[in-house]
């Protein structure tokens, strides 16, 4: 009885110990989930540590829901060029709305004022056809009438105000308005491309190719380093709005603007805060003198 007892015994503590003692592969199989879940953690950490970075950039860049500068270099607008239909209908569309009434101030016969409404049309309709040439053409030519600058200024304020009370489809109204006398306005143009975005308007294509291709004819015009080599704008508000969404330059980093009169010329120089400490640097801009078309007659 005893062998078989001692051999029991012996197969008892066989089988325990099989139990008791996991294979090599079992142990290789429970360590892999800590493994993996060491390597997500560690990429999740490095993934938010990306955004963060990406995030502060953005931020430092300008807080803009679009990047002007980027768009004019890869020119992300949906531009095209309008059938002679089209430009014709929205020619006539286009003098008799500028002209606030329902007949024209211009004589449409006239060579000039058909070539002035004409680039104003194709400026609406985006088309990417036109030059920089005719760009300077038309941000340059003006209307003339006394009651535009008023006109202009009450629509900015009435805009502004619509704004502030969160009513943009009216503010937006407000803005289109003014943009049918003065089309090339800046900052118009830039309230009906905040606009437009916020409402997912599908105009917003087209007021971000008049403002990308505005911003950059007048970047063409000098590098304002100096008086000599001054950046050629319309006003002062033009050169601030220049300032800001062109040259990327934070509104607290302008330090100041003010206007100054050289060789008969005037201009306007902006202060702004230097990388350095306590060091500044000054941009000049030319307030270039507008052009009236000469075609205009009074009814």
């Amino acid at each position: 009885m005893r062998p078989i007892h001692s051999k029991i015994t012996l197969l008892l503590a066989a089988l325990n110990l099989s139990l008791s003692v996991p294979s090599i592969g079992e142990a290789r199989s429970r360590k892999k989930p800590t493994t993996s879940t060491s390597k997500k953690a560690s990429s999740k950490s490095s993934k938010s540590k990306s955004s963060a970075k990406n995030s502060h950039s953005s931020s430092r860049r300008g807080r803009h829901s679009y990047d002007i500068r980027s768009r004019a270099r890869g020119r992300y607008y949906a531009a095209q060029a309008p059938s002679e239909e089209q430009l014709e209908k929205m020619r006539q569309d286009s003098i008799r709305l500028r002209t606030g009434g329902t007949a024209p101030v211009q004589k449409v016969s006239e060579k000039g004022t058909q070539s002035n409404e004409l680039l104003t049309t194709r400026f609406r309709r985006a088309d990417s056809t036109l030059s920089r040439a005719d760009i300077r053409e038309l941000y340059f030519s003006v209307d003339g009438r006394e009651d535009t600058a008023p006109f202009l200024s009450k629509i900015e304020a009435e805009a502004d105000r619509l704004i502030e009370g969160k009513n943009f489809t009216e503010a937006l109204k407000t803005v289109q308005q003014g943009l049918w006398r003065t089309p090339t306005h800046i900052g118009l143009i830039k309230r009906a491309c905040d606009l437009s975005l916020h409402l997912k308007s599908s105009r917003f294509n087209t007021y971000m190719y008049q403002l990308v291709e505005l911003l950059s004819m007048i970047a063409h015009t000098g590098d304002g380093s100096s008086f000599d080599k001054a950046i050629q704008v319309r006003s002062l508000d033009d050169a601030l709005l220049f300032e800001q969404h062109w040259n990327e330059t934070p509104r607290e980093e302008i330090l100041a603007s003010r206007e100054q009169t050289n060789k008969g010329k005037d201009y306007v120089v902006v202060e702004i805060q230097g990388s350095g400490k306590g060091k500044t640097q000054q941009h000049y801009y030319l307030i270039q003198p507008t052009l009236t078309p000469s075609a205009t007659t009074k009814k």
